[in-house]
């Protein structure tokens, strides 16, 4: 009977490890109180009926506002990718919402178009305004509040210094597997 060389068997539980970590900025603890939250779409049709519930949400800014006590960002809602919680590139949405937070946040730094990640408590509603169209945003007490870098997302398994997919990489030609690179991904 022929068994998997000793460095297989250490490679093999390597890669499943790696695997199995969460690269989600968010800890455990904080992911587990967001466990059973309501959809977008639930949060979106009625906020008061959640009011208290933590729960995490992300999408891209449309605005930041800072107000005498308060910061307010305006979020255009994307739903999450499953293992590390940044807002997936797609167009697809459930409407918007706003974070609001007790600390100053730099409207030059959490500006149009970056990608934000929350958790928190739902607050409620506000009312507010879309254009000239009457919009009832969700409000989120921010706990945890996460920036994502403006880097570009690599679409196979990407985690800092390595890559899992298709791509350019050390030798000749396009290949797949685990690798060092850097390049246009």
């Amino acid at each position: 009977m022929n068994f998997p060389s000793l460095g297989f068997r250490i490679l093999f539980l390597a890669v499943l490890l790696f695997g199995l970590i969460s690269c989600s900025p968010f800890s455990s603890t904080l992911k587990k109180e967001t466990r059973g939250q309501p959809s977008f779409s639930q949060l979106i049709r009625n906020p008061q009926a959640y009011k208290g519930r933590t729960v995490m949400f992300g999408g891209t800014i449309a605005q930041t506002k800072n107000l005498k006590n308060t910061t307010l960002i305006e979020v255009i809602q994307k739903p999450l990718d499953s293992s590390t919680d940044r807002p997936l590139d797609t167009d697809r949405s459930g409407g918007r919402f706003l974070i609001a937070s007790k600390k100053f946040l730099d409207p030059s730094i959490y500006s149009k178009d970056r990608a934000v990640t929350v958790v928190g408590k739902v607050l409620g509603v506000q009312p507010g305004v879309i254009g000239k169209r009457p919009y009832a945003y969700p409000v989120i007490e921010a706990t945890q509040i996460h920036l994502w870098s403006e880097s570009y997302y690599y679409p196979g398994y990407y985690y800092p210094g390595y890559f899992w997919g298709p791509g350019w990489g050390w030798g000749w030609g396009p290949g797949w597997g685990w690798g060092w690179g850097w390049g246009w991904w």
